[in-house]
């Protein structure tokens, strides 16, 4: 906002009882442009601004039954006025006056006999730093708004990758059961040998442990398994021993025993008495 446009827009107000200083103040404020609306008294001052709130206000210190400071208390204690700057005017130099002027929310204080020059620069610089403060506050407040509409996209986003997620999940699911199964459970019916049987019994475990949520509870669980491990995990829950597991996969039994423990390791169960058929096959429940 320019200094010109300060003056065309901003509307200042001015609480002194005294007529004189009323007029003083008003005239110098007007001739520069400025909207100046007036009040004698505190009270008068809080009645008016119900109607308008200003965008600064001129306070006189020393006014009877309210003074300056109650009447800056109670403009701070309301919403709408309260983060509109208040520059105080008095006769006297008292310091603890300034302290106090500065403490209940004053940003400025001036002395009065007061010059032209000083009364202007002071309100135009109280202005220019309250336009500032709207303007941090408005970008501010957009930028949140756009934080929101972008996070609400992004659950929008997400909930619908969900969404395609289960439906390719129910898809191959419907695939698997339809193009698959059946003629696994025919291949079960023929006459199979020992080992074309345990071959067999291999591609139904590891297509449940697809078709279940095994492999991804699984791989949590035992931070993290290789292929060898899941493979022999799947044998394991098929109920193949050592012996059954080395042939079928052609590793010695040796193998199958260390990567057994290794897989007892992973998932916690050194040391306890657990089973790891049991074990393995409740994971897959989950």
């Amino acid at each position: 906002m320019t200094e010109h446009n300060l003056s065309d827009q901003s509307v200042i107000m001015v609480v002194d009882d005294n007529h004189d200083s009323l007029k003083l103040l008003t005239d110098i404020l007007s001739e520069q442009g400025f909207q100046v609306r007036q009040a004698l008294n505190g009270q008068l001052a809080l009645t008016a601004v119900k109607q308008q709130s200003p965008d600064l206000f001129i306070l006189d210190i020393k006014m009877p039954e309210m003074d300056g400071f109650e009447l800056c208390r109670q403009l701070k204690n309301n919403d709408v006025t309260r983060n509109v700057p208040v520059i105080f005017i008095s006769g006297l130099e008292d310091s603890d006056d300034k302290v106090k002027a500065f403490r209940i929310g004053g940003q400025d204080y001036i002395t009065k006999p007061f010059e032209d020059t000083e009364v202007l620069a002071r309100v135009k610089l109280h202005l220019e730093v309250s336009s500032m403060r709207k303007n941090l506050e408005n970008i501010v407040q957009q930028r949140t708004i756009n934080l929101e509409e972008s996070n609400i996209a992004l659950k929008v986003l997400l909930e619908h990758r969900g969404s395609e997620r289960e439906k390719f999940e129910e898809n191959a699911l419907s695939h698997i059961r339809s193009l698959v199964t059946p003629y696994l459970e025919r291949l079960r019916n023929t006459d199979l040998d020992r080992r074309q049987s345990s071959l067999l019994d291999i591609v139904e475990v590891n297509l449940l442990e697809i078709t279940s949520q095994f492999s991804g509870t699984l791989y949590s669980s035992s931070l993290g398994l290789t292929r060898r491990e899941m493979e022999i995990a799947a044998l394991i829950k098929a109920g193949k021993t050592n012996a059954e597991t080395a042939s079928l996969i052609n590793i010695s039994e040796h193998s199958v025993s260390f990567h057994r423990q290794n897989l007892r390791k992973k998932l916690g169960l050194l040391g306890r008495k657990i089973n790891l058929v049991a074990y393995l096959n409740e994971i897959s429940l989950r």
